[in-house]
């Protein structure tokens, strides 16, 4: 991809797959898609993806886990964006996978212990501070006894609209 859009196109283009998955927790090809259609009009490289784009679905199948049933794109487990994406929706990305993993494991960590696990996955440029993470967590979790935390079940037990 590098060698036919050029080095700053595929920047913008896996920062675009990076930031429409760690928004929406994972993405549709249909979304990824979109996505790249609007930042490739608004950039003026739509043409060049347009030509390239049969070569995309491998790159995504590559770089990201793919689940055969929702047709749905995420981030690898256990790796990190490769791209900048904004510090408290990658702060959300890692809070929601961690507390759904603490949930299936029967667990509501404290607040100290999503913070241990989640504080190495940030470390890309800027490490957060433990009133950003707060912030980020009190949006997207509920406060249970003794300063444990579980995700909040919104509507019909989704987390997002």
């Amino acid at each position: 991809m590098k060698a036919h859009l050029g080095m700053d196109i595929t920047e913008v283009v896996m920062q675009t797959i990076e930031g429409i998955i760690a928004k929406n927790e994972g993405a549709t090809l249909e979304q990824i898609n979109d996505e790249l259609i609007i930042k490739g009009l608004e950039l003026g490289f739509l043409d060049l993806l347009k030509k390239e784009y049969s070569g995309l679905t491998p790159i995504l199948l590559d770089k990201l886990d793919y689940n055969d049933k929702t047709e749905i794109f995420t981030k690898k487990k256990n790796k990190k964006f490769t791209t900048h994406i904004d510090i408290k929706l990658r702060i959300r990305h890692y809070l929601i996978s961690y507390l759904r993993r603490m949930e299936r494991e029967k667990t509501h960590p404290n607040f100290d212990d999503i913070t241990l696990n989640i504080i190495p996955l940030l470390k890309n440029g800027i490490t957060p501070e433990n009133q950003t993470i707060l912030t980020v967590l009190e949006d997207i979790a509920e406060h249970i006894g003794n300063n444990s935390w579980k995700l909040k079940v919104i509507g019909q037990g989704k987390l997002f609209d």
